[in-house]
């Protein structure tokens, strides 16, 4: 069925428990889970359970290939072009550690920026120093973007990759994807971008961005829980590549059993080992919702929803650390106030979820707000009347100033 966001909101918002019990902002770091995930798991325990080994034949075996197709419309691709990895960093890996023979030697830097996913950067950082490739890290200078020139100015024939994101994880800034490969492509450089701030919450066509590489995830914005990072890999560029990261599920022929890697064709030759099965279950539910609701739909909503929380924030005296302009933001808002960390722990315990970030360098503390298409605009209200309220009572002083370990 298709779901109208005005019409259907009550409906739709009983598919997701959760929102019965708390008020829930948080969807760029968890997407609220589905109700039919947990129908979803249980299928896939009774075929394990009945089944033992044959449900590899029965559906394990191609459940993958069947969850990459249906994230590949969501993303402009065709079907096929899209595999399933149990986490972005993986991905990042696996097309790092490709023999590219096609390029010049002499290119062996790569560019990315401080405003980046750390876990990315981490990840980059220790390939550079084994490939013995140059790593340039674009600064951010404190802003909620890094401005696209400074990274084109960077890009130039010595330059292998440049891999950066979509949406800054925690400004929601959206970079200009579009102008990097471009500049890119003229120069012989591959892009390599982190989307997973995009897909669920912002139109994305990877076909028209011209991306070489696009990795994601549905943890957030397509609630589908953890475990089910993707990556499109361009076709034109996929059959001529072979990851040194690999596995026995991108061989041609797996249960041949070979002694010598031979690569499946296209997308599939950058799979690696034994995917997560029981986390492709839980993608699936999401997905149908947010393609029975239409990302169309969403964006336009989470416009609104975000333009209300910025209103609201400047009302109050608060600092911003997103973009006002609608085409530069993504589906989120990060607010500096006092005492955020501490505002953010008492706001959990009274029941609205929000989430947390430490300020690098000239960067501010910050809380990230993040409606879905499932929150009512009353939630945004309620919110900001709970941080007055705890800001009026002192109540903040109940909490700890101390960052802990999870969000």
């Amino acid at each position: 069925m298709g779901w109208s966001l005005d019409r259907d909101l009550a409906s739709l918002r009983k598919e997701f428990p959760i929102l019965d019990r708390c008020i829930y902002l948080i969807s760029n770091s968890l997407g609220a889970a589905p109700r039919e995930a947990l129908e979803a798991l249980e299928q896939f325990y009774q075929l394990w359970a009945e089944e033992g080994v044959v449900a590899w034949e029965k559906k394990w075996w191609e459940l993958g290939r069947q969850v990459g197709n249906e994230i590949s419309s969501l993303l402009g691709a065709a079907e096929d072009e899209v595999t399933m990895f149990t986490n972005a960093t993986q991905a990042h890996w696996v097309v790092l550690s490709t023999k590219f023979l096609r390029l010049d030697r002499r290119r062996n830097k790569i560019i990315m920026t401080s405003l980046d996913f750390p876990s990315e950067i981490y990840a980059v950082t220790e390939i550079a120093k084994f490939m013995n490739w140059e790593l340039e890290i674009v600064p951010s200078q404190g802003q909620e973007g890094v401005q696209v020139e400074a990274i084109l100015d960077k890009l130039d024939e010595r330059t292998l990759f440049v891999a950066t994101s979509h949406v800054y994880y925690k400004s929601a800034y959206i970079q200009d994807i579009a102008a990097i490969s471009e500049r890119a492509r003229r120069l012989g450089v591959l892009t390599l971008v982190d989307g997973y701030h995009g897909p669920g919450i912002l139109p994305v066509d990877v076909k028209k961005l011209e991306v070489d590489f696009y990795v994601g995830g549905c943890l957030k914005w397509l609630c589908g829980g953890p475990g089910n990072a993707f990556l499109y890999v361009r076709p034109e560029l996929a059959s001529s590549l072979k990851p040194r990261l690999t596995g026995w599920f991108a061989h041609q022929n797996p249960f041949l059993f070979a002694p010598k890697m031979e690569y499946a064709k296209g997308s599939f030759r950058f799979l690696a080992g034994t995917p997560p099965i029981p986390s492709l279950y839980t993608a699936r539910p999401g997905l149908k919702i947010i393609k029975d609701t239409g990302i169309s739909q969403i964006r336009n909503k989470s416009l609104r929803q975000t333009a209300l929380i910025i209103q609201k924030a400047k009302e109050r005296g608060f600092g911003l650390f997103t973009p006002e302009e609608d085409d530069l933001r993504g589906g989120a808002v990060s607010i500096s106030l006092p005492h955020a960390f501490s505002v953010k722990q008492a706001l959990v315990k009274r029941g609205v979820k929000v989430d947390f970030r430490k300020g690098l360098k000239k960067e501010p503390d910050v809380i990230r707000v993040a409606p879905h298409f499932y929150n009512k605009d009353e939630e945004i209200e309620t919110l900001f009347e709970e941080i007055d309220d705890i800001l009026k009572k002192e109540e903040f002083k109940r909490y700890s100033s101390e960052m802990k370990d999870v969000t």
